[in-house]
């Protein structure tokens, strides 16, 4: 190669090493992003928050090791409602101290969706009897994945606790045909033992097996029963009942009532048919009658007995899904009574329909 090439070549590459470097980083430090808190609400004697983990860290990648969740809580004295009493983030970390600590073993138990978004978690802190009124009460999250990374604070809710009724007592249900009758009794007090404030009214919430309880009427009831239409026979539920202190959200309730769990049966026979009719033939006589509107109903059966006779006979090997029959059996100068009967899935009965008299068509 070309000694003069050589050289300048050397050259370049010296020069180009003694140009100036950019300033030396500090490596980036992930943190995960903070859980979002979709609610605060007094239940009973507990403060309950509700929030989404986060699933990613700040830098967008993902987090798949998200190992627990801290709950953080301030304390102040309450002004009047109509003054602002919310705490700056810079004041509630300054005033902020840990009360709980939810392990991520602990995330499945307290999904309770209650028609909230997927992945709602729901967590109570029980209220010092202290607190009930006066007082102001901030909460915020933090999320820490196994690293021990800390998120920031959520953002920082704030509730003013005030005496709530005790839960409702005596929770009973009986299943009277196509619904399952709630029926309970008001509390005798508040949480703090003084004289009952008038619940507003009551939410219904029922659970399906090992399901997460969801809110049956969408607005509080005042009366003291409820009737539930939305059920399948055969399918247990477990039911509670809380007292509101409003009509809307925040609604402001005591606790869950002791829970009731009921397994309806349908043991409830359609009515029997309507409108039974006969038309003779030579050798057959047909029948017709009206259909049954029940949801649950399953067919029909025929009945015949000779005329005078005690018991009636089936004449249909199984149910029939149509309205119409038609019996070739009948014999010439034989009056038959006829009488139909309806069924529904679980094989319940109906009591037999108005029954009509025919013989077969003589000839002329």
């Amino acid at each position: 190669m070309n000694r003069h090439l050589v050289f300048w070549l050397a050259l370049a590459l010296i020069v180009s090493g003694c140009g100036k470097r950019g300033e030396i980083l500090p490596p980036l430090v992930r943190i995960p992003q903070a859980p979002h808190i979709l609610g605060l609400v007094q239940q009973g004697g507990r403060a309950v928050l509700e929030w989404q983990n986060p699933v990613v860290y700040q830098d967008g990648s993902p987090l798949s090791d998200l190992a627990r969740i801290e709950v953080w809580g301030a304390e102040q004295e309450a002004g009047p409602a109509a003054e602002p009493s919310s705490l700056s983030l810079e004041e509630f970390e300054d005033k902020a101290a840990l009360q709980a600590v939810i392990q991520q073993s602990e995330f499945t138990k307290l999904r309770r969706a209650e028609g909230g978004p997927a992945g709602l978690l729901r967590f109570g802190l029980s209220l010092r009897p202290d607190s009930l009124k006066g007082r102001v009460l901030s909460y915020a999250l933090r999320a820490v994945d196994s690293r021990r990374k800390k998120s920031l604070f959520s953002e920082v809710r704030e509730l003013r606790p005030k005496p709530l009724p005790r839960p409702p007592i005596n929770l009973k249900a009986e299943v009277e045909g196509d619904k399952v009758v709630l029926c309970w009794e008001s509390p005798k007090e508040n949480i703090d033992g003084s004289a009952l404030s008038n619940p507003a009214g009551y939410r219904i919430f029922r659970a399906e097996k090992a399901g997460d309880f969801r809110l049956v009427n969408e607005t509080p009831v005042k009366e003291l029963c409820f009737n539930d239409s939305q059920f399948v026979f055969g399918q247990t539920y477990v039911y509670v009942v809380r007292a509101a202190a409003a009509v809307e959200a925040p609604y402001d309730e005591s606790d869950d009532s002791q829970p009731l769990q009921v397994t309806p049966r349908d043991t409830f026979p359609p009515g029997p048919p309507a409108g039974l009719t006969g038309l003779p033939g030579e050798d057959f006589i047909s029948l017709a009658w009206e259909p049954r509107p029940e949801k649950d109903l399953a067919g029909y059966r025929v009945w015949r007995r000779d005329e005078g006779a005690a018991e009636f006979k089936e004449l249909t090997v199984q149910l029939l899904v149509e309205t119409t029959f038609l019996d070739r059996t009948a014999e010439k100068d034989k009056r038959y009574e006829y009488a139909v009967t309806s069924e529904d899935g679980s094989g319940n009965r109906s009591p037999l329909s108005a029954s009509i008299v025919e013989s077969l068509k003589t000839g002329l």
